[in-house]
């Protein structure tokens, strides 16, 4: 048991790690430039449906709140429907407020978190990470699908709210 110890004294500190709480937007790169950059190399049929979608399931969220209660992350953007993965990193079906249903899947990384979104034509990864110095959330985010030529790749900064 002894040597157990460190680990079970080190466990709460890498968990104070993890990104949980209630987060404010603090910077957004230029979506538009983004989602341009994303589709530019797509032929001019697809390209303005590909824009189009990327757009309207891309937007910078003013609040995030990232939380965990017993085996569950529960994530949820602005006052949309929140989204409760199993902490063990299993697959679960979620349905978006639009009616797409997707396998979404959360896993701690180290001290980040990943969420990953897969569908029948794409996946989205964001990865939540905490600068302590800082106390900064950034969600990297990538979307990528068989349809666009290069993902779409962007970070969110967050603040702790208070």
């Amino acid at each position: 048991m002894s040597r157990f110890l460190p680990l079970l004294l080190l466990a709460p500190a890498l968990a104070a790690q993890a990104p949980l709480g209630t987060w404010t937007l603090a910077k957004a790169p230029d979506l538009d430039a983004a989602v341009e950059a994303a589709v530019k190399e797509t032929s001019f049929l697809i390209r303005p449906i590909a824009r189009g979608r990327l757009k309207k399931t891309n937007p910078a969220y003013q609040r995030v709140v990232i939380e965990r209660k017993e085996d569950t992350f529960v994530v949820t953007f602005d006052a949309r429907k929140p989204q409760r993965m199993p902490a063990s990193g299993a697959v679960v079906k979620w349905t978006r407020e639009d009616g797409e249903t997707f396998d979404l899947s959360m896993r701690l990384q180290g001290e980040d978190l990943v969420q990953t979104y897969h569908t029948h034509d794409g996946q989205r990864t964001n990865v939540y990470h905490v600068d302590p110095a800082t106390r900064t959330l950034t969600i990297n985010v990538t979307v990528s699908s068989g349809k666009l030529p290069k993902p779409l790749v962007y970070a969110l900064a967050y603040k702790a709210a208070p």
